[in-house]
C-alpha cells in the first residue's frame, strides 16, 4: 500500500470506527456492518508495526 505509516492506518481505523458510529446511530443497533474493511486494516496495520524499519 504504498508507503503508508501506522499513523496512517490509525486515522482510517479511526474513521472507520466514526462511520460505524453513524450508521448504528441511524439505523439502530441491531444493524450489521461487515467488518472486512476494519479486518484490513487491522491487517495492514500490524503487518507495518511487524516489520523490521528499513532504516
Amino acid at each position: 500500500m504504498g508507503d503508508r505509516t501506522a499513523a496512517d492506518f490509525e486515522r482510517e481505523l479511526a474513521m472507520l470506527a466514526y462511520v460505524r458510529g453513524r450508521l448504528s446511530e441511524s439505523e439502530g443497533t441491531d444493524f450489521r456492518i461487515p467488518t472486512a474493511a476494519f479486518d484490513e486494516v487491522l491487517d495492514e496495520l500490524n503487518s507495518l508495526v511487524r516489520s523490521p524499519d528499513p532504516m
